[in-house]
């Protein structure tokens, strides 16, 4: 969620994305998005402990990290440099003359 929320400013359709979802109000914006370290680690798990006892909601959760997870690799795509083996070769790197 973190590294998304860092990556909605250059793309702000992973926001309109996150907040589109039922997901969103259950987790992120009731239950507060957690700080770092232990704290945050046992928010989290209470908060998921008190929702398990809603019928369907480990089932939403589970898609909920998927999306959030296709969101990071779709955005890991967009920002990374291309594979060596895609980038054309240059006219100087074949050792044909430059025009």
């Amino acid at each position: 969620m973190k590294l998304l929320l860092e990556r909605a400013g250059d793309e702000p359709e992973i926001l309109v994305k996150l907040m589109e979802d039922a997901m969103w109000d259950q987790w992120a914006r009731t239950g507060g998005i957690a700080p770092m370290g232990r704290l945050g680690e046992a928010a989290v798990a209470l908060s998921t402990v008190q929702y398990l006892g809603i019928p369907g909601w480990a089932e939403d959760l589970e898609r909920y990290q998927d999306l959030l997870e296709n969101l990071l690799a779709t955005s890991a795509m967009a920002t990374s440099p291309p594979h060596p083996a895609t980038v054309p070769d240059s006219p100087l790197d074949s050792g044909c003359p430059a025009r």
